[in-house]
């Protein structure tokens, strides 16, 4: 009888344990990753398939786009900066909403197994967490756009340094505000 008890109680604390380690990506306070984006516009148009790593911490986030053109995206708060070298151009933009990655990340709520969704403004994000941390990130765009996001190689909670959130192009790039 002792043994099916004591069987019990480490089962109960192993259970316990195994809920708190599948959602402790939610204590996310930075995070760097490599990811695959794919956009998928009207059927049958195809793909673009995008690459490159993510740096997100102090609601500022850098996406380093490698493939298939070279290009950096900044976020912070509700201001974004585009940057694309091969064109010499940046693009200021504000957004409606802070759209800070670890934002949505905090902000989701379970809908299936591994599976979370928020919404931000008019967007649905949905987050599919595996082996306990984040791995695809879907949405629909203001263009009607079908996003998803896959991350690997992610590392949470490390030191990011501050100066990869510092904005500084080149002195010869035109500025061009969206609306």
């Amino acid at each position: 009888m002792k043994t099916i008890i004591g069987y019990l109680i480490v089962l109960c604390i192993s259970s316990i344990q195994s809920v708190y380690a599948a959602e402790i990506w939610r204590n996310i306070s930075s995070l760097q990753a490599d990811f695959k984006q794919q956009i998928q516009g009207e059927r049958g148009a195809i793909p673009v398939l995008y690459s490159g790593k993510i740096y997100a911490a102090n609601n500022k986030v850098k996406w380093e786009y490698d493939k298939p053109l070279v290009k950096e995206v900044y976020l912070e708060k509700n201001v974004a900066y585009i940057y694309e070298p091969q064109l010499q151009q940046v693009t200021i933009g504000t957004l409606k909403e802070n759209v800070d990655f670890i934002r949505i990340l905090k902000q989701v709520k379970k809908t299936a197994n591994d599976t979370y969704q928020t919404t931000i403004g008019n967007v649905i994000y949905s987050v599919v967490v595996k082996d306990s941390l984040p791995y695809l990130l879907s949405y629909k765009d203001s263009l009607d756009n079908n996003v998803s996001i896959v991350f690997s190689n992610v590392k949470m909670n490390i030191p990011i340094d501050s100066q990869i959130f510092i904005f500084q192009p080149p002195d010869n790039v035109e500025y061009i505000e969206a609306h």
